[in-house]
């Protein structure tokens, strides 16, 4: 099956100093900058977004703009394109060690208390801040949601039989807190199916029943021909298997082609 995906850089222009050099604009994007669909780069990117040093690693930027097509067996091998792309919280750098990627940085104590920080002015794909909000949102309304997560917390939570202590420090803050050790953590975020911690609230409350009108809900249930609103909410919130055109991303590329 061919399937288009649109390249969409969340994170436009990598300098030495995104103080001492101004952002430059992608010329992929310039023209919608200039019809005033797109914000310009400045308010599209973090305050201090990732630097990517190209010529230490004997690498050049690449050229903007083209269609990737992948041929693949099915619609769930669209996985392939969150697998590429590699923008996880935390990451394994060209040496494998742990660096933040989405993250701005991390603090970890005793190797069970992990302090994420957030970067100032992230936002999603569709232009909505990045906060810990959905952090907030997946912990308690997704992973610790018996129609959503009906078989408990996820296992990778699990350290020794017991789930983590989470905590909401600030918008941009968020803490998980282990009674044992847990020295997988940051490698599952970095892995190439990882540990999700985040959904975009902002577009994922409409399909909560915690959150949604009632009556609208029940109608967007029937029209996608899905048992309930969980299984709406399933449909609708895929990260590792983007199929949902709608779905805010973190990633790097944006599917933009229904599933069949």
């Amino acid at each position: 099956m061919w399937r288009t995906l649109a390249g969409l850089a969340l994170a436009v222009a990598f300098v030495h100093s995104c103080r001492a050099v101004p952002l430059q604009e992608t010329p992929l994007f310039a023209d919608a900058v200039k019809k005033g669909v797109l914000p310009p780069v400045a308010e599209r990117v973090p305050e201090q977004p990732r630097v990517i040093d190209l010529a230490a690693s004997g690498r050049e930027p690449g050229m903007p703009g083209g269609t990737l097509r992948m041929l693949i067996g099915d619609q769930r091998e669209i996985s392939q394109m969150t697998i590429y792309g590699y923008a996880r919280l935390v990451i394994f750098d060209e040496k494998l060690q742990l660096v933040p990627d989405i993250l701005d940085h991390y603090e970890v104590k005793e190797g069970r208390i992990f302090t994420l920080y957030l970067r100032r002015g992230h936002k999603w794909s569709d232009g909505q801040p990045f906060t810990s909000e959905d952090f907030r949102y997946y912990w308690e309304d997704v992973a610790n949601n018996a129609k959503l997560s009906p078989g408990g917390i996820p296992q990778n939570f699990m350290v020794n039989g017991k789930p983590p202590r989470f905590e909401v420090l600030d918008p941009l803050t968020v803490r998980y807190t282990w009674d044992d050790p847990n020295p997988g953590f940051l490698p599952a975020l970095a892995g190439a199916q990882p540990l999700y911690l985040t959904m975009p609230a902002h577009y994922l409350k409409q399909f909560h029943v915690r959150y949604a009108d009632k009556e609208t809900l029940t109608k967007e249930v029937k029209k996608a021909g899905v048992k309930d609103w969980a299984g709406l909410h399933e449909r609708k919130s895929r990260q590792y298997r983007p199929d949902n055109p709608d779905l805010p991303t973190l990633d790097p590329w944006r599917n933009r082609t229904r599933p069949p």
